[in-house]
Formats: C-alpha cells, sequence, structure tokens
C-alpha cells in the first residue's frame, strides 16, 4: 500500500491557504522557530548562489531567499500556495528576484538537469508529506545539486511534536490509537483513520538512516526550538528587551543542536552536502 497521496496534500493545502502564513506568525514559539531556521540559511547561503525552494507555501523563507539571490526558482504542489507566493513577492517587491513559480512534486524534479543548483530549501515539513516515497525525494534533491552543494531542510519530529502538543494530541486520541502513531510516526488513514492532515513524524535514527541512504554528508543537524517550548509568556517578557531577546537566541540555536536535544522541537533541521 503506498501511503502517499498527492492529491490528498495537495487539496489540503489548497484549502489552508493563507494559513500557512499564520502558523508561523501565531504566537512567540513559532517566531522563535522559524528563527532557528532562519539562523541556518544565513549561516549556509552565499550572494548569487542558485536557489531551489521546495514546498515553498506563501513565503516566509522566500523574501528571505530573495535577499541573496536573482536566481531563485520557487515550487509547491499547491497551485493555491504557489499563487499566494507569486502576491507576497509583488507587494514585498521582489518579482524580480524570482525565475520561475512552478507547480512541483518534491518526488518528481525532473525539469531540472542533473547538477543545476548550489542550494536546495526544503523547510517546514514537505518530506514529511511523501511517506513511503522520502528517499526518491532525498535523491531528487541530491541529483539537482552542484557536487559539494547544499540541502537545507526541516521534517516534523515525533517526540518533539509530543513533548509540546501533549494532552491535545498524544493524551487525547485512545492508547490504541496512540500506539499505532508512535510505531508508525503517521498520522494517516492506515494508523489513525480520523486524522485529515496525513503527515509522517520522523524519528532523530530515522532521518540520519534516510539521509545516509540518499548519500548525503551531515553538516548541521538541530532541533526547530528547545528551551522555548511551553514559555510564550516569558518570551513575549523578554523580547521587550534586545539585547536580552538575542542572547535568548543564541542560547536557542545552541541548545538546539546539542545532542541531547535534536529531539525536543516540532521539527528536526537538517544542512547536507552532495559529496
Amino acid at each position: 500500500m503506498e501511503l502517499y497521496n498527492q492529491q490528498h496534500i495537495q487539496d489540503f493545502y489548497n484549502e489552508y491557504a493563507e494559513q500557512e502564513t499564520l502558523r508561523w506568525e501565531k504566537s512567540i514559539v513559532e517566531q522563535v522557530k522559524q528563527g532557528v531556521h532562519l539562523h541556518h540559511l544565513h549561516q549556509n547561503l552565499n550572494p548569487g548562489d542558485t536557489i531551489l525552494e521546495l514546498g515553498a507555501g506563501t513565503g516566509i523563507f522566500t523574501r528571505v531567499l530573495a535577499t541573496y539571490t536573482a536566481d531563485l526558482t520557487v515550487t509547491d504542489l499547491s497551485p493555491v500556495q504557489l499563487k499566494l507566493n507569486k502576491e507576497r513577492a509583488a507587494q514585498e517587491n521582489y518579482v524580480g528576484k524570482v525565475k520561475d513559480w512552478k507547480i512541483t512534486d518534491i518526488c518528481d524534479l525532473s525539469a531540472w538537469s542533473d547538477n543545476t543548483f548550489d542550494k536546495v530549501i526544503c523547510y517546514g515539513g514537505p518530506l514529511s508529506y511523501v511517506f513511503d516515497q522520502k528517499i526518491i525525494a532525498l535523491k531528487e534533491m541530491k541529483r539537482v545539486l552542484k557536487p559539494g552543494g547544499l540541502l537545507l531542510f526541516s521534517v516534523m519530529n515525533l517526540w518533539g511534536t509530543g513533548r509540546e502538543y501533549l494532552t491535545k494530541i498524544m493524551m487525547s486520541i485512545s492508547q490504541v490509537d496512540n500506539e499505532k502513531i508512535m510505531a508508525s510516526g503517521n498520522l494517516h488513514p492506515s494508523s489513525f483513520a480520523p486524522s485529515e492532515h496525513y503527515c509522517h513524524m520522523f524519528r532523530l535514527e530515522e532521518l540520519q538512516q534516510d539521509i545516509a541512504q540518499a548519500g548525503f554528508e551531515v553538516v548541521t543537524l538541530s532541533a526547530s526550538n528547545c528551551l522555548s517550548v511551553l514559555r510564550a509568556d516569558e518570551l513575549l517578557e523578554l523580547k521587550k528587551d534586545e539585547r536580552e531577546w538575542k542572547y535568548f537566541m543564541d542560547l536557542e540555536i545552541r541548545a538546539c543542536q546539542s545532542a541531547g536535544m535534536l529531539e525536543s522541537g516540532t521539527h528536526l533541521i537538517a544542512v547536507v552536502k552532495k559529496v
């Protein structure tokens, strides 16, 4: 049984529409997650890079990528998400930095030749939606990268999601259903029929094995959040002081890369190299 249902994911994100923007901005904790993702972009992008963005959504990261290059290709499986992305580019005056917007399945990058891009960005969890096709997707990303090129991506994390949403998710369904999800990492009719949000939540060990199987070399692994979990009120107070906030974010970024904290966030972030 193939788990990846392209049409379901496309329909889900067509309907999700502008909520894709709001999910990154709805709380101070989500803003911290965005900040950790951005840190790794700034650490690894160079001016003039040729960049392919996969699963770009409404453009939360597109607008940052556009500050580095005028050779940016933006893709998403959802035409609605792609339309919103293009509208944002027009509103924020970086349309000229984007070469093309293209509806694309991350499992099929045949529109591009081998060794085309310096960087491929796949942030926000697109790999969590392709289930049994994940190695195909990773190998396609590797194929279109130039030798020595970097893939920056993030996937949903099982334990970190459970930690943040313990009472809302793990403890709100039957133990039998929860154990099916824990065993597979899948929110999917094959493990939990009531779920309309089909996705796979990775364990760290699984992600490391997938990276190795696809033939990448790990540069950096990080959680998306760590110290900030369940601390919204304290974070809002910290943010009032620019110096304190900058220091907190430095601590958060370092903590997220600590070996013992990699599964503490809702997402795992990876920077990997084509060798």
